[in-house]
């Protein structure tokens, strides 16, 4: 199924603020497979990694150091 017939099937709901406990979207991340929602959520990985720095396609590891030494005793 492409992007779009997939838009196409998809449900949506109009719902006011203060109306929102989120119980529509538990319900619809309960109907989607393991499989997807991983899926889906990589992809908002990778988007948020492009706006903080478009230039780098992958995540890199954070390389930081540290040194901890115990007081004299």
């Amino acid at each position: 199924m492409s992007r779009i017939e997939e838009r196409r099937a998809g449900e949506s709901r109009i719902v006011r603020r203060q109306e929102d406990d989120g119980a529509f979207d538990r319900e619809f991340w309960h109907s989607v497979p393991p499989d997807v929602r991983l899926a889906s959520v990589w992809e908002m990985v990778l988007d948020v990694l492009l706006l903080k720095v478009p230039h780098e396609a992958e995540s890199r590891l954070q390389r930081s150091v540290c040194r901890l030494e115990r007081r004299g005793g």
